[in-house]
């Protein structure tokens, strides 16, 4: 009889929680913190900061030492650098086109006083900056000290150390996983940068077909091909939504790391609410995998994550937070995919899509590994096109990346696992021609950056000023970002704003007088 496949449910989620996993709790955390002592009423901030302190103070690991070497910590920051080199958080090089908001938050938060509110002087009207702030938070507060130059590095800084602590993670997972394999951190860790799906082939087929040769993807990238939905490969992830994809990442990752350990799951809350601070749509998806761990363990490991005061504390700590992004997203648009577009086209790019997004990889790594993660991340994959929400449908970009990124660590250990028969190796074979796809897919994602010149940032520019000048502005609305003001659940807790007036359309000097996207 042949070996039985690589069981991933005995080799992953049992480590115990350690400095590591505190550290990556508090970096999701930190900005939580920031918004509610800046934002919030002198009462809310105090009791936003206990409760968090206290959460943290409370949750494992702390006895716990440092799981990796000095020289494995040190490669691993220095790798997280180099790979948010290709971030637009800096422009030292290319910066896509959705940097002209992102600098524009980043501008907001560093310009002035928080509540952050805008007077549009055309009508009189006030709106809240209401967007997921947690990425731009510690950056914005360093702006405010030490001005918006300042705050741009420091953002590129904190997007390094973020992806140094997934390769941390990685490190970890792969010694989990693969142990002895001496390659395994290297596997896994090229697989997880250059991961994506198989677009290159839709896309080279659509360029043929219309007479402007299969490769004109380059320098254009390609993930938005099927038009309804997209799931962002990791290029694209960390050239355009870094603030989406380290929020997804990095629970995914400890999930993969501890999800089957009682002791994590009892303050499993705490980066998760954390992260819906930075990208709720991936923290969703982060707590139902949660979830799912919870139920796993049986009862006894489900009472004590319900019960934990860690998990409590972090409710309550999410509570003002969620309270503040759900204002005014009413007008977010959303709805059933079957009704919003024409259902016979839909159904066809949806099968086409699941096809070259999810099961190219599912398949072949269920023929050679076990794991039930791996089931709930090709199930959720699979059924989350059904729903449309935001202008570019974040339900998929966004609520994708979580699964995504197990997919993608599976897929690595897959690559080592033992292939003792023919069913075996082939599917080791169909996996490797799918890396070597997804690597060819992100050099044409990536190729952005070779193929167009670094644009500086507005210094000036606020968000309403942006969004009217942006390259989106006749395609978007941006209830995403903008609530009106006053709203009265947010008052009986937020400060009091100073309105920053906003000149009427026309009047406003132009954002990006050396040159944009």
């Amino acid at each position: 009889m042949a070996a039985p496949r690589t069981d991933l449910n005995n080799l992953l989620g049992h480590a115990a929680p350690d400095a590591l996993s505190l550290l990556v709790t508090g970096y999701m955390l930190l900005p939580a913190l920031l918004f509610l002592m800046g934002w919030g009423a002198a009462w809310a901030g105090a009791m936003g900061l206990a409760a968090g302190g206290v959460a943290l103070a409370l949750s494992p690991g702390w006895r716990e030492r440092w799981p990796l070497s000095w020289r494995r910590t040190v490669l691993c920051l220095l790798l997280g650098l180099l790979w948010a080199g290709g971030s637009g958080a800096h422009h030292l090089v290319y910066s896509a086109s959705d940097w002209q908001i992102r600098d524009a938050v980043l501008h907001d938060l560093s310009a002035g006083p928080w509540p952050v509110v805008h007077r549009h002087l055309e009508d009189g009207t006030d709106w809240l900056l209401r967007a997921p702030l947690g990425y731009y938070m510690p950056a914005g507060l360093v702006g405010r000290l030490a001005g918006l130059r300042v705050a741009e590095l420091f953002l590129g800084a904190w997007t390094g150390l973020g992806l140094g602590l997934v390769l941390m993670l990685l490190d970890q997972v792969a010694r989990a996983s693969v142990p002895g394999r001496r390659w395994g951190f290297a596997v896994l860790a090229g697989l997880f940068v250059v991961f994506g799906g198989l677009d290159i082939l839709p896309n080279m087929w659509l360029d043929g077909t219309a007479g402007v040769g299969v490769f004109k993807s380059w320098g254009r990238g390609g993930e938005w091909w099927p038009r309804f939905f997209q799931y962002s490969g990791h290029v694209t992830a960390v050239l355009w939504v870094p603030n989406h994809a380290l929020p997804a990442w990095l629970p995914a990752l400890l999930l993969l790391r501890h999800g089957a350990n009682a002791a994590f799951l009892r303050g499993v809350a705490l980066p998760l609410a954390g992260a819906a601070f930075w990208s709720p749509v991936s923290a969703a998806t982060a707590a139902l995998l949660a979830g799912l761990a919870a139920l796993r363990q049986g009862w006894p490991a489900l009472r004590g994550a319900v019960l934990s005061l860690p998990n409590w504390l972090a409710a309550g700590l999410a509570a003002p937070l969620c309270l503040y992004m759900v204002a005014g997203s009413a007008a977010v648009p959303h709805g059933f995919l079957l009704a919003v577009h024409p259902p016979g086209r839909a159904l066809a790019t949806w099968a086409l899509f699941l096809l070259v997004e999810v099961l190219c990889w599912a398949v072949p790594t269920a023929l050679l590994v076990r794991s039930w993660t791996l089931g709930f991340a090709a199930a959720l994959l699979c059924a989350l096109p059904g729903y449309v929400f935001g202008p570019g449908n974040e339900m998929t970009a966004r609520g994708g990346m979580v699964p995504l990124a197990i997919l993608a660590v599976l897929a690595g250990v897959a690559l080592l696992a033992p292939a003792p028969d023919r069913r075996r190796r082939w599917a080791r074979g169909v996996l490797l021609g799918c890396v070597a796809l997804a690597a060819a897919g992100s050099a044409m994602e990536g190729s952005l950056l070779v193929t167009h010149r670094p644009w500086p940032a507005s210094t000036h520019c606020s968000f309403p000023e942006a969004a009217r000048q942006s390259v989106f502005a006749a395609s978007t609305e941006w209830a995403h970002y903008v609530a009106h003001w006053p709203d009265p659940v947010l008052q009986a807790w937020m400060g009091i704003p100073v309105p920053r007036p906003v000149p009427p359309p026309g009047v406003s000097p132009p954002c990006w007088t050396q040159g944009g996207p």
